[in-house]
């Protein structure tokens, strides 16, 4: 992501949610988590415009079912999550479109809206490219007052072209008018370097410095084995590095529920909000079971997820050792100075405490 990061967009909401959050804890094994998510991911449809090389939509695309949430889902799960907003005294946050791109929908205002009307906080993951000047203009008119964090590969048009399978040009000039419309603290940038000639990267640091941005350039992940990046087997599993499933809950158009943002495959369904509340998936038995297979050694397949992602943490790993021989006090002193890398992992600590 960016050293713009989103953690300086959401100071004031963390400052606020820190004076009145309260503890609500359940604990696994020495796990102790909150009884509440902070964060959704939904997708109110699954389709991408883009083609990106380091993301395995157009693999999947034709082998899951794909579709468009219906509205009425999507405000039963809003009014849930505020509820649960308002209950145990949290900041909520939101993004859309965990497969693919959120501003395929026309009328994405109509969404935010919604959305923010309820107390939650939104934040839009978007390449730009179909961004127009009319959409945001229709965010801006209908009130939003999220933020953007807007992905953007290369620099070079040609390869922009072949990293994406998008035209440069649309995106910068959607970018631009974002800017001068917009206040800059509330717009950041996700930047892969997906096998760049050498001179790339200046030329991409040369680009946002006429945007007066200073990125952080990032490398690919494998999305848990999903693209052919950095591909590796764990066969024991002691954690979750980034901690995402105890803060975040990944909802597919359907209503189902997955354990992870990176599961884009939807191997690992965890339940579904069709009839059932956040609150009864997130406290469920099937995804305790998995938080209990994560974080506490219990056995699971072979095949589950996080065996491939090379952000799980391994049983046998220095890292783990050497927490086995700290007080518990250092090790929790330790992870709230953490600076998390990814998205809502920005604004929270590794409790999932804002």
């Amino acid at each position: 992501m960016i050293r713009f990061n989103q953690s300086d967009i959401l100071k004031p909401i963390v400052k606020k949610c820190t004076r009145y959050i309260k503890y609500y804890h359940v604990k696994i094994d020495k796990l102790i988590i909150n009884e509440f998510l902070i964060g959704l991911i939904i997708d109110i449809h699954d389709y991408c415009n883009a083609k990106c090389k380091m993301c395995p939509y157009e693999s999947l695309r034709q082998k899951i079912d794909q579709g468009r949430m219906d509205w009425n889902l999507y405000t039963k799960i809003v009014d849930d999550f505020s509820s649960l907003i308002g209950r145990f005294k949290f900041q909520g946050m939101l993004t859309y479109c965990n497969m693919g791109e959120p501003f395929i929908e026309n009328h994405l205002e109509k969404y935010t809206r919604y959305a923010e009307e309820k107390g939650v906080s939104v934040y839009l993951n978007t390449n730009a490219s179909l961004m127009a000047p009319h959409k945001i203009d229709l965010l801006i008119n209908s009130g939003f007052k999220g933020t953007f964090n807007i992905s953007f590969h290369a620099a070079s048009p040609d390869l922009y072209k072949k990293i994406m399978g998008l035209d440069i040009e649309d995106a910068i000039n959607n970018i631009q008018y974002l800017t001068n419309k917009y206040p800059a603290e509330k717009i950041s940038f996700n930047v892969i370097n997906y096998s760049w000639p050498d001179d790339e990267e200046e030329k991409v640091r040369k680009l946002f410095n006429q945007w007066n941005i200073d990125i952080q350039i990032n490398r690919p992940i494998s999305r848990a084995g999903l693209v052919f990046h950095t591909k590796k087997y764990i066969r024991r599993i002691a954690g979750c590095g980034p901690d995402r499933v105890l803060y975040q809950m990944v909802i597919c158009h359907n209503g189902d529920v997955l354990l992870c943002c990176n599961d884009m495959s939807r191997k690992e369904i965890i339940g579904n909000l069709t009839h059932s509340t956040i609150e009864e998936v997130w406290n469920g038995t099937i995804f305790q079971d998995y938080l209990n297979k994560i974080y506490s050694g219990k056995m699971s397949s072979n095949d589950m997820i996080c065996h491939f992602c090379e952000e799980s943490v391994p049983f046998w790993s220095l890292r783990r050792f050497i927490k086995l021989f700290l007080p518990k006090n250092i090790i929790v002193s330790w992870r709230k100075k953490r600076k998390p890398n990814w998205g809502l992992s920005k604004s929270i600590n590794s409790h999932g405490e804002l």
